[in-house]
């Protein structure tokens, strides 16, 4: 009886039957390269006019709008992210815009879209 007590003690015991529960299993790595680092020209959706050239890396970003004076121009920080950027501060938060995604035109060019909170505001292609 004791034999076979300590039998099923030990299989029970066993890393087979154990449930794993590793919650000190250390977190993804952040996004350090994303489809949003580069030199994009954007475009206005409102009226399809040019608006200003972007360029992105590794976590900044720099704005020349098209407009002169424009409180958009400038630069700031940007978190990457595996399918755009968002932007945590800088001239572009300034005016509103707080992230860009990237996707694909209806021809398979790369296209970084700029939204407010509410909307998006500017088209980006890669230059």
């Amino acid at each position: 009886m004791r034999l076979r007590l300590a039998l099923a003690l030990i299989l029970l015991s066993s890393p087979a039957f154990a449930q794993v529960d590793d919650t000190s299993a250390p977190a993804p790595p952040p996004v350090t390269v994303s489809p949003a680092e580069g030199n994009w020209g954007c475009v206005a959706l409102l009226d399809n006019t040019k608006a200003g050239l972007l360029t992105i890396f590794a976590g900044s970003y720099g704005y020349a709008s098209a407009t002169t004076g424009s409180a958009a121009s400038g630069t700031g920080a940007a978190t990457m992210g595996s399918d755009g950027v968002a932007f945590t501060d800088g001239n572009l938060t300034k005016v509103g815009i707080i992230k860009g995604l990237v996707a694909f035109d209806a021809q398979g060019n790369d296209t970084l879209t700029l939204y407010t909170p509410d909307k998006p505001v500017l088209s980006c292609t890669p230059r």
